[in-house]
């Protein structure tokens, strides 16, 4: 009878796989190279995964699955928050909601640098198999901080004549822009900076404020309208006046 396979040494095999492949990509990393870095034997390696490939793929489901579970924490934490500033003035529930969603997020982009090498990988290696794991993730995402966006326009948050999906694009995009960022660093960069302006970036563009994104174009009189066109058409140059005078004398 085989040896059961250890948990721990699961978790310590994929530890090391993380590595190799991070150094070597997927294609070039060798199952004996991930069994040495776990001190293991590359017997030890097949008790626990059929292959290479199978090992990244719990990498990458179990990096998946701790992003989703970070934006329902966060998603948890708004839904307190909200709740402890029921009476708090407009102005200062602002200043409130920039440094709450700073601390909330920056668990979402610990785990981005965590795994910053995964998305590398992926995009590494040739075929669907991994990419369509991905394309359903980012759906999943999107469709999560889309209603996310709906909900906070209903409730008079952000501005309602903002598409909700064109900003969950934008959301989940600057999250992929950061891991891809992350991924060519050894050291960690300061997260807490990245947040924080992309976090002012938004809520600059997002915010609803008294007659933002609901602005009325300005009536025109025909006076105005008249001086608008006079302004936009280029005039043609005038000629000076001694050049006029001088082609008058040349007429006569």
């Amino acid at each position: 009878m085989g040896r059961p396979p250890r948990p721990e040494l699961h978790d310590a095999l994929l530890d090391a796989a993380r590595g190799e492949f991070a150094a070597r990509g997927l294609e070039r990393a060798r199952v004996e190279d991930v069994a040495r870095r776990a001190g293991v034997s590359k017997g030890a390696f097949y008790l626990h995964f059929a292959s290479k490939e199978e090992a990244f793929e719990e990498i990458l489901q179990r990096f998946m699955g701790a992003m989703e579970d970070q934006a329902l924490r966060r998603e948890e934490a708004e839904l307190a928050f909200r709740q402890d500033n029921i009476t708090t003035p407009e102005a200062e529930l602002r200043h409130r909601q920039v440094e709450f969603d700073c601390a909330a997020e920056i668990g979402i982009l610990e785990t981005l640098w965590r795994n910053r090498h995964v998305l590398a990988v992926i995009e590494g290696v040739g075929g669907s198999r991994y990419h369509r794991a991905v394309s359903d993730f980012r759906r999943r995402m999107q469709a999560f901080v889309t209603a996310r966006m709906a909900e906070k326009q209903a409730s008079g948050w952000i501005r309602k004549d903002l598409d909700a999906a064109l900003m969950g694009d934008i959301i989940v995009g600057t999250y992929e822009g950061f891991a891809r960022r992350m991924a060519a660093m050894n050291d960690r960069p300061d997260l807490e900076s990245w947040l924080r302006s992309f976090v002012h970036i938004c809520y600059e563009g997002m915010l609803d404020r008294p007659g933002a994104g609901t602005r009325a174009p300005r009536s025109t009189s025909a006076g105005g309208a008249r001086r608008a066109t006079r302004a936009s058409v280029p005039r043609p140059a005038r000629p000076r006046r001694r050049r006029a005078a001088a082609a008058a004398r040349d007429d006569s």
